[in-house]
C-alpha cells in the first residue's frame, strides 16, 4: 500500500481529526446529560407510521380541515414524519413532495414548484412560491434557515394560491407551522453525531403550564455541520455550518374560554465557512495558463471532466445570516358560530456573503453582498357559517424595506493581464440598493355546501402593491459606467379562485379547480450594466391554472390515494438568466407547466408501510423573444426567441418510494428501519442550454434504523442520507472572465448520523 496523497491527508484526515476527540466528548457529555433525566408520562410519537395512521389536519384554506376534506394539491408532512425521515434542513423536503424543488446557493433558496419559480441571480427577487411561518408571509428567501425547528407541520399547497394566500404565490405556498404550547407537561432532549463529516448538535423542547390559564413552550437547537468541500488552497473542508435558534412561546387562554393569545419570539444564526463551488476546468482564456501555473503550485490541477467536491478559491469565502421573527396571534368568539382572528407579524434579517468570483487560486475578484431587511405584516379576518355557507372575509397589510449592498473587487487584474489592461481594471464596483414596499389586501372566501356531497369554494383577493427604489452602481474601473436611478411603482391586481368538489362517503373525494395567482414587478438589485442598458424594471407575473384530483382512503384505510392533473399558463414570466459576465432579469413572454403527480401509502399488517410518489411534469416557454441566444445557436446571433424550450428547474420526471417496518424485540422496545430512495430526472440551470448547465439525472438513496421505548421515552437512530454519496450540484453558470469554464454549486455529501433522543 502506497504513502496517502499530502494534499489528502491534510484535508481530510489531519484536519478532520484534529480536535475530533473534543468534539466526541462533548457530544457523549450532551447524551449522559439527556439519558439522566427522570422519565414521565410523555411518549415520543413514532414518526411516519403514526402519521399515516390518522389524517392530518391542515390549514391550507384558512380553516381547520384533513387532507381528504382539502380540495387542493396539498402535501403534508408532519413533525413525527419528519423526524422518520431524516428531514433537517428545508430542502430535504423535495425528497419527499412532488414537483417540488429547492436549491441551496451560500445560504439562498431558489423554490421551483411544477417548474416554475423565481431565479436566484437578481437579490432583490422574491420567489413566486410564497413561504409564510406561523401565517406570516415571509419575503426573503433566507428565512427559510430559520424554519425547521420543533415543527409540527410543513404543508405544501401545489398551483397558483393567490385568492387564498396573497402576494407572490401564484407558483404556490409552503407553511410552516410551529408546535404550540401545551397543557399538560412534555419535554425532550435530542444529541446527534455525524461521523462523515464531524457535524455535531442537539436541541429540544420544554413545554407546559405556568397557570390555569397562561402555558409555555421553548424550542432550541444548536450544531455544527462539517464541510464537505476540500479546498485546494487552505487545504481545508468549506461550507461548513455553525448554526443556533431558540423560540419562546407563551399561550394566554382565559379560563372561560372565548378566545386565546399566542405570543412568539424566535432567533436564529446561520455562519457558513467557505462556499460549494466548484468547476470544471478552464478554457482558452487570455490569462488561463496563469490560473493553471497557480492551481499547480497548491498542489491541484484544476482540470477536471466533471465536477466534483473540490475548489481552489483564493479568498475566504463565507455567508452569515441571523433572523428575528416575533409573531403575536389572537383569536376571539364573536358568538353565533363566528371567530375573529388577528396575525400580526415583525421579521428581521441581517445578512453578509463573501464568494470569490473568479472560482480561481489566483487573487483575482471577489464580490460581498450584504442585506439589511425588515417587514410588518398583519392580517384580520373573520369565520363562520350561515346557514349551508362557510365564509371568511378579511384583509391583510404589509410594509418591508430592503437594503442591499453588493460590493464587487478587482484586485489581481494586474497579476494576469499587461499593462495598460491590466491596471485599467483594477478597481471597485458597489452596487446599493435600496427598496420599500407596502401593499394593502382585502379578501373573502365561501364554502357552499349545494348537498352533502357536492360543494362549491370560492375565493377572491385585491392587491394593491407600491415599491420605491434607489438603484445605483458606483464604478472605479473602466468597465461600465456608473449609474442612479431612483423610480417608484404601483399596481393593483385581482386573484381569483373556483372549485367544485364531491365527496363519495368519508373515504373519497373528486374536485376541478381554476385559479389565478399573481407576483408584483419590481426592480433589478445588482446587475453591473444598468448604466448601459438601462434595464432596471421588471414587469408582473400572472398565472392561470386549471386542475382535476382526487383523494381516495380504501382498503379500511391501509392505502391512501391522492392524484392530481393540472395545466398552468404564465404571462411576463420573471426570468433571471446569467450572460457570462453578470446575471440579467427581465420577463420572458409567455409559459406553460402541464403535468400529474400523485402519492399512495399503503400500511400491510402492523408493521410494514411502504410508499411513493410520481410526478411527470411538461414546461416550456410558449413565447419568449430577445432571449439571449442558445449555446449552439448559428454564428452572429444576438437575440432569439426561446419558444419551445424547456424551462430551468423543471425536471420532467420525478419519483421517490420507500419502505418501513416496526418490529417489536421486547416487552417495550420496538425497531424500526426505513429506507427511501428519490429519482430527480435532468434539471436545466439556464437558457443557453450548454450541456454542462444541465444536471443529468439521478438517484439518491437514504435509510434510518431506530431502536425505540416508550415506556422510557427513549430512541437511538442510525440516519443516513445520499447513502451512496451522489455528486449533484443546485446551480450552475459559465465562469466570469474565463471563457470555456463552468462552475456549480455542489449539494452535500454523504452523511451518516447517530442521533440520541430523550423524552420527559
Amino acid at each position: 500500500m502506497g504513502p496517502a496523497k499530502p494534499v489528502m491527508a491534510t484535508g481530510r484526515s489531519a484536519r478532520k481529526w484534529e480536535g475530533k476527540m473534543n468534539r466526541i466528548t462533548l457530544f457523549r457529555s450532551m447524551l449522559l446529560a439527556s439519558l439522566a433525566v427522570p422519565t414521565s408520562a410523555y411518549a415520543q410519537t413514532d414518526g411516519a407510521s403514526a402519521a399515516r395512521d390518522s389524517e392530518i389536519v391542515v390549514t391550507a384554506t384558512k380553516r381547520e380541515q384533513t387532507l381528504l376534506d382539502v380540495p387542493l394539491s396539498v402535501a403534508a408532512v408532519s413533525g413525527e414524519g419528519m423526524e422518520a425521515m431524516g428531514i433537517r434542513q428545508f430542502n430535504d423536503l423535495q425528497s419527499s413532495v412532488p414537483n417540488l424543488q429547492i436549491d441551496q446557493t451560500n445560504g439562498n433558496f431558489v423554490v421551483s414548484m411544477r417548474g416554475l419559480g423565481s431565479g436566484g441571480g437578481n437579490l432583490a427577487f422574491e420567489q413566486s412560491v410564497g413561504f409564510f411561518i406561523d401565517g406570516v408571509y415571509s419575503g426573503r428567501s433566507r428565512s427559510m434557515q430559520t424554519a425547521m425547528m420543533d415543527v409540527a407541520r410543513v404543508e405544501v399547497v401545489r398551483g397558483p394560491q393567490g385568492a387564498l394566500f396573497g402576494k407572490n404565490t401564484n407558483a404556490g405556498a409552503i407553511s410552516v407551522i410551529s408546535r404550540a404550547p401545551t397543557r399538560q407537561f412534555e419535554a425532550q432532549l435530542r444529541g446527534r453525531y455525524e461521523f462523515e463529516n464531524d457535524g455535531y448538535g442537539g436541541g429540544g423542547f420544554v413545554s407546559g403550564p405556568l397557570t390555569d390559564s397562561l402555558s409555555a413552550r421553548i424550542s432550541f437547537q444548536a450544531g455544527h455541520e462539517g464541510g464537505y468541500m476540500y479546498n485546494r488552497v487552505t487545504r481545508r473542508d468549506d461550507n461548513s455550518n455553525n448554526n443556533m435558534g431558540i423560540r419562546g412561546q407563551l399561550l394566554f387562554e382565559p379560563a372561560g374560554g372565548g378566545g386565546s393569545i399566542l405570543f412568539k419570539a424566535e432567533y436564529a444564526e446561520n455562519n457558513y465557512k467557505g462556499g460549494n463551488l466548484t468547476y470544471n476546468g478552464l478554457g482558452n482564456c487570455v490569462f488561463c495558463d496563469q490560473i493553471r501555473a497557480a492551481s499547480a503550485a497548491v498542489g491541484g490541477p484544476p482540470e477536471r471532466p466533471s465536477f466534483e467536491r473540490a475548489q481552489s478559491s483564493a479568498y475566504p469565502e463565507f455567508s452569515r445570516t441571523n433572523n428575528l421573527n416575533l409573531t403575536v396571534t389572537a383569536k376571539l368568539d364573536l358568538g353565533g358560530g363566528f371567530e375573529l382572528s388577528s396575525i400580526s407579524g415583525y421579521q428581521r434579517l441581517r445578512a453578509r456573503t463573501q464568494n470569490d468570483i473568479d472560482i480561481s487560486p489566483i487573487a483575482f475578484s471577489d464580490s460581498i453582498h450584504t442585506e439589511n431587511s425588515s417587514q410588518l405584516s398583519q392580517e384580520i379576518r373573520v369565520a363562520g357559517a350561515v346557514g349551508p355557507v362557510d365564509l371568511i372575509v378579511g384583509g391583510s397589510y404589509f410594509y418591508a424595506r430592503s437594503d442591499i449592498l453588493q460590493e464587487i473587487y478587482w484586485n489581481g487584474a494586474d497579476k494576469v493581464l499587461t499593462p495598460p489592461i491590466g491596471p485599467l481594471l483594477q478597481g471597485t464596483a458597489r452596487l446599493p440598493f435600496h427598496q420599500t414596499s407596502e401593499a394593502l389586501s382585502p379578501f373573502a372566501a365561501i364554502d357552499w355546501h349545494l348537498t352533502d356531497a357536492l360543494t362549491f369554494s370560492g375565493s377572491l383577493r385585491y392587491n394593491h402593491e407600491s415599491k420605491q427604489a434607489r438603484v445605483a452602481g458606483e464604478m472605479s474601473v473602466l468597465a461600465y459606467p456608473s449609474y442612479v436611478f431612483i423610480r417608484s411603482r404601483s399596481e393593483a391586481l385581482w386573484d381569483y379562485s373556483a372549485k367544485l368538489s364531491y365527496k363519495f362517503g368519508p373515504s373519497a373525494q373528486v374536485y376541478l379547480s381554476y385559479a389565478t395567482g399573481s407576483k408584483g414587478g419590481g426592480y433589478v438589485s445588482n446587475d453591473s450594466r444598468l448604466g448601459l442598458t438601462g434595464r432596471v424594471e421588471f414587469e408582473p407575473e400572472r398565472a392561470r391554472s386549471w386542475e382535476a384530483g382526487a383523494k381516495l382512503r380504501l382498503l379500511d384505510n391501509r392505502l391512501h390515494l391522492n392524484m392530481a392533473a393540472f395545466t398552468t399558463d404564465f404571462t411576463n414570466l420573471q426570468v433571471s438568466s446569467f450572460t457570462g459576465s453578470s446575471f440579467t432579469t427581465g420577463n420572458a413572454a409567455e409559459a406553460r407547466s402541464r403535468g400529474i403527480e400523485g402519492d399512495a401509502a399503503l400500511r400491510i399488517g402492523d408493521m410494514l408501510t411502504i410508499g411513493g410518489s410520481l410526478a411527470y411534469l411538461d414546461a416550456y416557454y410558449t413565447d419568449y423573444p430577445g432571449a439571449a441566444c442558445t449555446y449552439d445557436a448559428p454564428a452572429g446571433c444576438t437575440t432569439m426567441n426561446l419558444a419551445g424550450y424547456r424551462l430551468t428547474r423543471a425536471p420532467k420526471w420525478k419519483w421517490n418510494s420507500y419502505a418501513e417496518v416496526r418490529v417489536p424485540v421486547a416487552s417495550d422496545w420496538a425497531l424500526t428501519g426505513r429506507v427511501a430512495a428519490d429519482y430527480t430526472g435532468a434539471s436545466i440551470y439556464q437558457d443557453d442550454r450548454h450541456p454542462n448547465n444541465i444536471m443529468p439525472g439521478y438517484t439518491k438513496l437514504d435509510a434510518r434504523l431506530a431502536l425505540a421505548s416508550e415506556a422510557n421515552d427513549l430512541e437511538v437512530a442510525l440516519i443516513g442520507r445520499n447513502l451512496t454519496n451522489k455528486v449533484s450540484f443546485s446551480q450552475s453558470f459559465g465562469v466570469p472572465l474565463v471563457a470555456g469554464s463552468w462552475a456549480v454549486f455542489v449539494n452535500p455529501s454523504r452523511t451518516i448520523a447517530l442521533e440520541v433522543t430523550k423524552g420527559f
